[in-house]
C-alpha cells in the first residue's frame, strides 16, 4: 500500500499552505490516504484506507471501521467489508464494465468522501513478458524485466504496472538434524535428533511497492515496446534457484496517469520542501461537506492484464557461481570442555 508510505507529498505551486514545525506531523496524521483501483478483472476489488504518516512516527495507522461502497450510473451498489484493519474487500466479485461511470464513497468518523465519476479507459493487453541481461545506468550488471504492450493505434499508452515475484530459496549450510540438549548442566551435553521437518527449501513472495509508468508514448504499429518494470542485480539472491514474476498492466486515463507521476516524482525528490511555495498533490476525493479538507489518494476504474515467466539464474549465468545467501552463514565453535555433543541416532 504504497500510497500511505509516501505520507503526505508536495508539488510546485497548486495551493498555499502555510504551517508551523509543530503543527506538521498533526496535519498529516489527519489527512484520509486512499489507495483505490478496480478493474475489469472479475474478482473482489480492494481499497486501502489509513491516515497519513508523519514524519516523527514509524508505523502507519489504518482507518478501521468505515463504510466503503462503489456505486455506478446503472443503480449498483457494491458494499466492501474490513478484511483486515486498513484494508477492504467487496462483500461480491465484480468488475468494471465500458461506458459505465462510477463512484467511491467513503463514511468515516461522520464525514463523507465521494471520487469524482470515473469511466474505465480504452482495453489493452500485455504482448509479452521477457527477461534480458541488462546494465543499468549505474553499470550494475543483472536481469531485467521487460513488456511489450499490445494496444490500438488511435490509442494513447498511459500505463501503470505492479508485479508479484515469488522465488526459491535452498539454504546453502543445512543438516537433516536438529541440536538439542541432553544435560544442561555443566559441562553441557548435546545431542542429534531428526528434524521433524525438512526446511531446508521454501519459496518466497514479495508485492512490489513502487510506482512503474511507461515513460514515453510512441507506438511501433499497436506495441508499446521494451517497457522495464523491474531489474534485479546479477548478485541479488532471489534469482539464485527459480524464479517468477507476474506482471500486471493497468491501463489509465490521462488523469490518474499524472496523479501517479506527480506522486512518484515527488516521493523521490531530495527534498519535500523546495524555495516555491508548496501545494498539496490533489486527487480526485472529496470530502463531500467540506471541499478545503486535504485528502490524498485517487479513484482509478483500469483495464488490466497480467502475464508470468519463470527463468533461472543458468540461464543467463551458464556455469558461474551463484549469488551469495542472504545473510553470511559462518560455523562457530566453542572450546573445549563447552560441551560434549553426542550423536544420540
Amino acid at each position: 500500500m504504497f500510497l500511505s508510505i509516501f505520507s503526505l507529498l508536495f508539488f510546485q505551486c497548486v495551493e498555499e499552505l502555510e504551517i508551523v514545525d509543530e503543527d506538521i506531523d498533526t496535519l498529516i496524521e489527519d489527512i484520509l490516504v486512499v489507495e483505490a483501483t478496480i478493474t475489469n478483472e472479475l474478482k473482489r476489488q480492494v481499497v486501502y484506507l489509513s491516515y497519513g504518516k508523519g514524519f516523527s512516527k514509524d508505523t502507519i495507522s489504518p482507518v478501521q471501521n468505515a463504510t466503503v461502497r462503489i456505486l455506478n450510473d446503472s443503480g449498483e451498489i457494491f458494499s466492501f467489508v474490513q478484511s483486515r484493519p486498513g484494508k477492504y474487500l467487496s462483500e461480491s466479485p465484480f468488475q468494471a464494465l465500458q461506458g459505465i461511470e462510477y463512484q467511491l464513497e467513503i463514511e468515516n468518523e461522520g464525514k463523507i468522501y465521494q471520487s469524482e465519476n470515473t469511466v474505465l479507459p480504452t482495453s489493452g493487453n500485455i504482448n509479452r513478458v521477457f527477461a534480458e541481461k541488462f546494465t543499468n545506468d549505474e553499470g550494475v550488471d543483472g536481469i531485467g524485466i521487460f513488456v511489450d504492450a499490445l494496444l490500438s493505434e488511435e490509442q494513447v499508452p498511459f500505463l501503470r504496472y505492479t508485479y508479484e515475484e515469488t522465488y526459491k530459496i535452498i539454504a546453502p549450510l543445512w543438516t537433516q538434524f536438529d541440536m538439542v540438549v541432553l544435560d544442561p548442566n555443566f559441562p553441557y551435553d548435546f545431542g542429534l535428533i531428526p528434524r521433524a521437518m525438512e526446511k531446508r527449501v521454501c519459496y518466497a513472495t514479495n508485492a512490489s511497492n513502487d510506482i512503474i509508468q511507461n515513460q514515453g508514448i510512441d507506438l511501433t504499429g499497436d506495441t508499446l515496446d521494451n517497457i522495464m518494470v523491474r531489474f534485479i542485480p546479477r548478485d541479488n539472491p532471489i534469482i539464485s534457484h527459480r524464479y517468477s514474476i507476474l506482471v500486471n498492466q493497468l491501463v489509465q486515463s490521462n488523469e490518474a496517469f499524472a496523479f501517479y507521476q506527480a506522486l512518484k516524482k515527488n516521493s523521490t525528490s531530495n527534498s519535500i520542501f523546495t524555495d516555491v511555495q508548496a501545494g498539496f498533490i490533489e486527487g480526485n476525493i472529496r470530502n463531500a461537506r467540506d471541499r478545503e479538507e486535504m485528502v490524498l489518494g485517487y479513484f482509478e476504474v483500469a483495464n488490466q492484464s497480467n502475464s508470468r515467466i519463470f527463468l533461472n539464474y543458468e540461464d543467463f549465468y551458464p556455469e558461474e557461481p551463484l549469488p551469495p545467501y542472504f545473510i553470511n552463514c559462518d560455523f562457530v565453535t566453542a572450546p573445549q570442555p563447552l560441551y560434549r555433543a553426542r550423536d544420540r541416532l
